[in-house]
């Protein structure tokens, strides 16, 4: 959880310090008209280019960005202890004695449990919605695994709405810095003719090229980390819902629960590895 603030510190610390040891003043840096003519654009755009949904899923990624992602070695032991259960029940009493747990997840006493599972929407529904599609007996023609993949790829592509979003806006964000230098340079024009004030001509300049400093830092230096790190959670999931896929699969062909669990196993990516 330290890791976020601790990288943000260190950013800060080298802009900010390393221009303070060429001999600049803070003050010079803060032009709050410049902050709001970028900043301001910036939101409205995106605002503006996306649905509100992807309004809300920006800042529930803004929290995991300093709480740290949703996958963990704790997620995936409830994960494989939740599908073993739930197999093992199916092999002893029959599929059509899943129906009470999958077909409400949030009332089952098996999913109650697995706190982190329930917790993570995305993979509590993957796993109620395919053990639910099984009861329903479907012919073998319907290939399960490309049934799977499909619903994992829906997944992700939602998922994708918010680095998406927040990539482009990076992108423009040196754009919307121009915008201001011109705005800037613009007001210095002003200035000029008659008795000339330099130091408020030079005051006017620096308050122009902070305006393109400011749309580069915010795009390299905040957003691009920021969008970079939902897309390394985005993909953590994805590797935990095909390992989910995996053992659902392998279960739809008649493999042992037991076995079946050792086949999800082998999916999961080393960093998360869990013992036996």
């Amino acid at each position: 959880m330290i890791s976020k603030p601790f990288a943000i510190f260190i950013i800060l610390g080298s802009f900010f310090g390393g221009f303070m040891m060429e001999g600049g003043e803070l003050l010079s840096l803060w032009h709050p008209a410049e902050l709001i003519v970028i900043l301001g654009i910036a939101l409205g755009v995106f605002m503006a280019s996306t649905p509100v949904y992807v309004w809300k899923k920006t800042m529930v990624y803004l929290g995991r960005f300093f709480k740290g992602g949703r996958v963990n070695k704790k997620i995936y032991t409830e994960m494989f202890a939740l599908l073993d259960e739930i197999a093992k029940l199916a092999r002893s009493k029959g599929i059509l004695a899943l129906e009470k747990h999958v077909l409400a997840p949030e009332e089952s006493s098996i999913f109650a449990k697995y706190p982190a599972v329930m917790k993570h929407r995305e993979l509590r529904k993957f796993i109620a919605d395919n053990f639910s599609y099984l009861l329903l007996n479907p012919p073998k023609s319907l290939k399960y695994e490309y049934y799977l993949e499909a619903q994992i790829e829906d997944i992700i592509h939602s998922m994708m709405e918010v680095p998406r979003a927040t990539g482009k806006i990076g992108n423009l964000l040196p754009g919307f810095g121009i915008v201001a230098a011109v705005m800037g340079i613009i007001l210095t024009m002003n200035l000029l003719g008659g008795d000339m004030d330099v130091a408020k001509i030079g005051s006017s300049v620096g308050a122009a090229l902070v305006g393109t400093l400011t749309g580069i830092f915010v795009a390299f230096a905040v957003v691009a980390p920021f969008s970079h790190a939902i897309e390394v959670m985005i993909r953590q999931d994805r590797s935990m819902l095909e390992v989910g896929a995996s053992f659902l699969n392998a279960f739809a062909n008649g493999v042992s629960p037991s076995m079946a669990n050792e086949i999800a196993r082998q999916r999961v990516p080393v960093e998360f590895e869990i013992p036996r």
